[in-house]
């Protein structure tokens, strides 16, 4: 084949992923989803047949049940907490809106302005209540499709142990089947590690930030606590986000400045000793992308998928450079998205 027809037939390709990214976004992000609390589901279990003389014992399907279990529980639990939160704070919104805007008038005084130039006349008559209606009818939204993704989990529980099974059935030969199964091994060892590491660094910066912005005296704080751990789910963006927010809630609902100083210095150093210190450790070498495709894919699958895309970007990125790296004519775009040029 030319070169010409090669790359024709490349771009081309590109564009139908493009397309079916974007115009199969209801259909593919709860099967995306499913597949990670999948994962997660299988991690756990797996945690649960390494304790003694209890997990090792029982059988895999009992101790496959009581993770999901323990999984769905935490996540029915959460959500309930969170939305009760969120209901809290748009009781209260109209009282940190004015404490806001006196504070803005305080900032504008200090620089020379006029006390006439306030918050509400330049934010031109906006209502936070309409975004934080928004924010409640987007978690309303995200729990019925919960539903859906909680379905699709559930047949890939019942059906995972004919995965291997069907895989015979295809009558490879012995050598393309064992390629088949290293890569799916290598796929199942690296995704899970990254979903499990991350699930549990995640869930302690979330722990240990909400003892700092309860101690603070900030409001809702399991609310922050639960935005803090899905926030560092997003590669680098997320931990910054999951900083500012709280600490601007406490500069929000307070006249000086103690709280908002203990927040960002605390969740600060958490997410720096967490996310930047101990995550990598415990990752190693296992994920083998190039920081600069981390943030670029992050970007990518934001504009395609939007949140969820930003929150799965890192496990989609890894199983795409493993697929390119199987095939002579595509590994070279592996090298390239790699870290350190091996595949």
């Amino acid at each position: 084949m030319l070169p010409l027809q090669k790359l024709t037939y490349s771009l081309a390709l590109a564009g139908l992923f493009v397309c079916l990214m974007v115009f199969g976004k209801p259909l593919l992000v709860p099967v995306v989803l499913a597949f990670g609390l999948w994962y997660l589901i299988n991690a756990v279990d797996q945690l649960l047949r390494k304790v003694p003389t209890v997990g090792s014992r029982s059988p895999r399907g009992l101790s496959l049940g009581v993770a999901a279990i323990i999984v769905l529980g935490v996540l029915v639990l959460a959500g309930n907490l969170v939305g009760r939160q969120i209901n809290d704070m748009v009781v209260t919104a109209p009282e940190y809106w004015l404490n806001l805007e006196t504070q803005f008038a305080k900032i504008m005084v200090g620089f020379g302005y006029d006390e006439t130039l306030t918050l509400q006349t330049l934010s031109n008559g906006v209502n936070v209540n309409d975004y934080l209606f928004g924010l409640l009818a987007y978690f309303t939204g995200a729990t019925r499709q919960f539903l859906l993704v909680l379905l699709y989990t559930l047949f890939l529980l019942v059906e995972q142990h004919t995965f291997p099974r069907k895989l015979v059935m295809l009558n490879l030969s012995p050598e393309r089947r064992s390629r088949v199964l290293a890569i799916i091994d290598k796929l199942n060892r690296a995704i899970r590690a990254y979903v499990g590491v991350k699930f549990a660094a995640s869930l302690a910066t979330g722990f240990l930030s909400y003892f700092v912005i309860e101690y603070a005296g900030v409001d809702f704080a399991i609310f922050w606590a639960f935005s803090i751990f899905a926030l560092n789910f997003i590669p680098t963006i997320g931990s910054i986000a999951a900083t500012i927010l709280p600490s601007l809630m406490a500069l929000v609902q307070f006249d000086y400045l103690t709280p908002f100083l203990i927040v960002a210095i605390g969740v600060g150093l958490i997410q720096l000793c967490i996310g930047g210190l101990l995550e990598p450790k415990l990752y190693g070498d296992v994920l083998n992308i190039s920081p600069f495709v981390i943030i670029f894919s992050l970007i990518l699958w934001g504009l395609l998928w939007g949140v969820v895309g930003m929150l799965l970007c890192v496990p989609i990125t890894f199983t795409i450079i493993t697929f390119l790296a199987q095939f002579p004519s595509t590994r070279p775009i592996a090298v390239l998205l790699s870290r350190r040029g091996r595949v």
